[in-house]
């Protein structure tokens, strides 16, 4: 294999690894989404636990949501370091390299004078299009090479996240499986939520004692402005019964 096909290998190489590194952001945020959902779910489990259901059942959902929580802490740092921290090198620009390219002709064209006139003391003449063709040619082998061991690391990190993920979303489904099975949502349907209004139930309280006073005087109103009954009518006597028409015989 020549220097020009080594040359192409290498290019195909370069961008090939920034194709990697686009790939791992990908994966990085991916991962990253998995575990704010997966948190998202326990804010909302740990926020509607009902206390009031069987003890153990709610001990071992907390114990399950704090080994999710833990086991996440180790993912989240792999995670970090897949997606923070990490340089590429990148292939210098068109205008660099035509800038360099310029400095090259300058530099060949005052080697020339110079070796014109100090013929003894000459220096070798510059071939620019050997040097461009030298420098992109290190340049992308150099660039593939190191940019291929950053993306191994960064492999590596999102692996070990993805194997901690799993691990936590095993704790995850345990904590999600209590908190079904043991009916642990207090806003569940099927359960009676007394839900209470500390305002409104003063405003109630308020209008009902305002509304047992008016009753009360009103009534007082109506007991004072009552017409009095009737007088009784007459009565007349009562019957008197005479048991003997005639007086006894006074001796």
């Amino acid at each position: 294999m020549n220097k020009k096909n080594l040359n192409d290998l290498y290019e195909k190489m370069y961008f090939h690894e920034m194709e990697v590194r686009e790939k791992l952001v990908g994966r990085v945020q991916i991962n990253f989404a998995l575990i704010a959902t997966g948190f998202a779910i326990i804010s909302y489990m740990v926020r509607m636990l009902d206390f009031e259901q069987n003890r153990w059942i709610i001990v071992f959902f907390i114990l399950s949501i704090l080994i999710s929580l833990v086991l996440s802490i180790f993912c989240i740092r792999y995670l970090v370091k897949a997606f923070w921290g990490n340089e590429y090198e990148g292939m210098s620009t068109a205008l660099e390299i035509d800038t360099y390219r310029r400095e090259l002709l300058e530099y060949a064209e005052k080697t020339k004078t110079y070796n014109s006139q100090y013929p003894k003391e000459a220096q070798p003449e510059v071939n620019v299009d050997q040097y461009i063709s030298d420098f992109v040619y290190n340049k992308f082998r150099d660039c593939s090479s190191y940019n291929t061991i950053v993306n191994d690391r960064r492999s590596k990190y999102v692996h070990e996240s993805f194997g901690w993920l799993l691990y936590s979303s095993i704790a995850f489904l345990i904590a999600g499986s209590l908190f079904v099975i043991g009916n642990l949502d207090v806003s569940s349907p099927i359960k009676e939520t007394p839900i209470i209004n500390a305002t409104l139930n003063k405003q109630l309280t308020a209008i009902a004692v305002s509304l047992e006073q008016i009753n009360q005087s009103k009534g007082v109103i109506i007991m004072t402005n009552k017409t009095p009954p009737p007088p009784p009518p007459a009565k007349p006597p009562s019957r008197r019964v005479i048991q003997k028409d005639q007086p006894e015989k006074i001796i």
